[in-house]
């Protein structure tokens, strides 16, 4: 990369602000919000940030044994609409992400998978949110039992076609950004060409 512009003048973007003073405004379930308040080592000005404490999060990108992609539907509060996603969830306390991954998986979809594929991580909102995303390919999976959802969640489990999921994906019916996300981990994965041909086939 080369340079173009730095301001203001000597800026690292590396240096961290110091912290004057935190406090909390909220918390909830999900978030913490925080109110910060820093002082620019470049400057010297304090400004105040709203910041989002919370858990790290996971998705699964998941095929079945015959090759299709395990996909749940859901009302979503924040849009007003339903959505068609991967299985996902947050992290409970003391769980590693790979942990997370298989009980989302179990718990949205009533599958269960025995091979398992770390695709890496997304900071999902680096300007107010503290967390990660971690994005998990889960292969051969096939059906152990029913559903075990917590009690607002009410969802739908659709098995997909590879093909016709890239075209909801082209047609931009898919607009998650953290499942967009986790496709193109899947993508820079290795063992995707390979993998991709045989769903294509």
């Amino acid at each position: 990369m080369r340079l173009l512009h730095s301001q203001p003048e000597g800026f690292d973007p590396r240096t961290p602000w110091v912290q004057e003073e935190e406090s909390i405004r909220q918390d909830s379930r999900i978030f913490r919000q925080i109110v910060a308040r820093r002082r620019s080592p470049h400057t010297g000005r304090e400004h105040a940030f709203y910041r989002l404490q919370g858990p790290d999060w996971v998705n699964v990108v998941a095929f079945t044994a015959a090759g299709d992609l395990l996909v749940v539907e859901q009302f979503r509060h924040g849009i007003d609409a339903s959505t068609l996603e991967i299985p996902g969830g947050g992290c409970d306390a003391g769980e590693t992400p790979e942990v997370a991954a298989r009980r989302e998986l179990r718990e949205e979809t009533g599958f269960v998978s025995p091979r398992w594929v770390a695709l890496g991580s997304c900071t999902p909102n680096p300007a107010t949110q503290n967390n990660r995303c971690y994005s998990f390919l889960a292969l051969d999976c096939v059906a152990e039992g029913g559903l075990e959802l917590d009690p607002a969640e009410e969802l739908q489990v659709w098995s997909c076609p590879w093909p016709e999921w890239q075209d909801r994906m082209r047609q931009g019916e898919i607009h998650h950004a953290l499942v967009l996300t986790a496709f193109q981990l899947l993508s820079l994965w290795d063992g995707w060409p390979a993998l991709q041909l045989q769903l294509e086939a």
